[in-house]
């Protein structure tokens, strides 16, 4: 703990480690300290016995080979292996799943009109799209979109790049990069791959990458509090196991310091009050700055879910699962089958399956309404995939809050998001996806890794 550090990156997940490899690949002695015994924040993986490798929560890599995650591996000297591309994406609709080639070929009135918007999309600037940053995505579609059908196609794409349930709350201007992105590198509103053996084989190689280039990696190790020295960073203090022998109510721990000029803190905005002052009278942030944070810092998004483990599969092609409201829970779909894109996360011959409904955080917080919910999910689940309860092996409910970072709603992203530079202090650094960077989930974290460790290193010259 005594050694003195160039940067301290706080956190360890796709986005605290892309900007750590990045930055220590450049010569500056770095480390990295997570709270959790692995890296991978939200991108974690887990053997369970029997044969079993489950992720955390419903994760696929938008874009695959071209994501930012993979441009960042590539730049690092590392490559992620991909298992499989999503072929299509189905949607459940009045009682039965329709791919959406299906669906647009019952829209055949509409197909010309579909592409007209795909070559629109296609062809915008970057201009163009920032100037949708503000707007929402139902009005969007209102004015580019005339068919009824066809709204309801971008609509159910848009909640799958959002996580926001409602048209009328999705930005715009995200939907739009994120589609653009998809239609110039992969010709398709929305692609999206699955790494073999789950998200730690995106996170490992990074995390590799790190280590071969002199990092320092501190796991099981919580962060107290940012230092300063004036308004300049100076380090951080980390919590380590006190002599105390009191319970938990009365217990504080010790504190031990490391020192660096350079903090990027690589968590989400909410946390950030865990770590900084952010009281405006005392902080070393400008009011500006902490009235903004004050703003966003409930706005996220959650997931309810089961991971679900089968005997036989119930659903065994490899793509995404979606719907924009079931029938008995009222709330948005998502799905897919993990062992259908790689069959090494599931013993031979069984089926390993995700499951999201799209919620509101405050229904997360309700445990009464939460409960309703996911009993009213399994319900919607049996009859999506009829028989599933004879095959089911084990299952277990989970709920995530933040799953994507900051919403995607109208005002909340691209420059409206706070910047990876923090103002007025030297030295204090963001990255994630609670801030700049642009991206489906993962790919938003690991391109504002990138911006983060390219701003550290313009100030040190490199």
């Amino acid at each position: 703990m005594s050694k003195k550090y160039d940067v301290i990156v706080v956190g360890a997940g796709v986005a605290g480690l892309s900007a750590a490899a990045l930055i220590a690949k450049s010569g500056l002695r770095t480390v990295c300290i997570e709270k959790d015994a692995q890296a991978g924040g939200r991108l974690q993986s887990f053997d369970m016995e029997g044969g079993w490798r489950v992720d955390i929560g419903l994760h696929m890599t938008e874009l695959g080979d071209a994501s930012s995650c993979a441009e960042v591996a590539k730049s690092l000297g590392k490559e992620i292996e991909w298992a499989k591309f999503s072929e299509t994406v189905e949607i459940f609709r009045e009682g039965r799943w329709y791919t959406l080639q299906e669906l647009i070929t019952l829209a055949s009135e509409e197909i010309e009109q579909i592409k007209n918007v795909m070559r629109t999309v296609a062809g915008m600037t970057d201009e163009d799209i920032q100037s949708n940053d503000h707007r929402c995505w139902e009005d969007w579609l209102k004015e580019n979109v005339p068919s009824v059908v066809a709204r309801e196609l971008f609509s159910v794409n848009g909640m799958i790049m959002t996580t926001v349930p409602d048209p009328a709350e999705m930005s715009a201007g995200e939907i739009l990069y994120i589609a653009r992105d998809n239609l110039r590198k992969k010709r398709n509103f929305l692609t999206a791959a699955y790494p073999k053996g789950g998200m730690l084989g995106i996170i490992n190689p990074i995390k590799d990458a790190f280590l071969e280039a002199g990092g320092d990696l501190i796991l099981g190790t919580t962060v107290d509090s940012v230092l300063f020295e004036g308004n300049k960073v100076k380090g951080v203090a980390v919590q380590r196991k006190s002599l105390s022998p009191y319970p938990s109510w009365f217990y504080m721990p010790d504190r031990a310091i490391i020192e660096a000029p350079v903090v990027v803190l690589a968590i989400p905005l909410w946390n950030l009050d865990d770590v900084l002052d952010l009281n405006p009278y005392t902080s070393l942030l400008p009011e500006w700055w902490i009235k903004r944070y004050e703003e966003l810092k409930f706005e996220t998004t959650g997931l309810i879910g089961y991971t679900i483990a089968l005997k036989e599969p119930v659903y065994d092609r490899a793509n995404f699962l979606s719907a924009l409201c079931l029938e008995n829970t009222g709330l948005p779909f998502q799905a897919f089958v993990p062992s259908a894109f790689d069959p090494d996360v599931a013993p031979p011959g069984k089926s390993l399956m995700q499951t999201d409904c799209v919620v509101e955080v405050d229904q997360i917080f309700d445990r009464f309404e939460l409960e309703r919910l996911l009993s009213l999910m399994w319900k919607d689940i049996q009859e999506m995939f009829p028989g599933i309860d004879a095959k089911v092996e084990w299952k277990f409910p989970y709920k995530c809050i933040g799953c994507d970072g900051l919403a995607r709603k109208p005002g909340q992203v691209g420059a409206f998001k706070p910047d990876v530079v923090a103002p007025a202090v030297e030295g204090l650094f963001f990255a994630g996806d609670t801030y700049r960077g642009r991206g489906l989930a993962m790919n938003s974290a690991a391109l504002s890794g990138k911006i983060c460790a390219d701003e550290v290193l313009k100030r040190h010259g490199k």
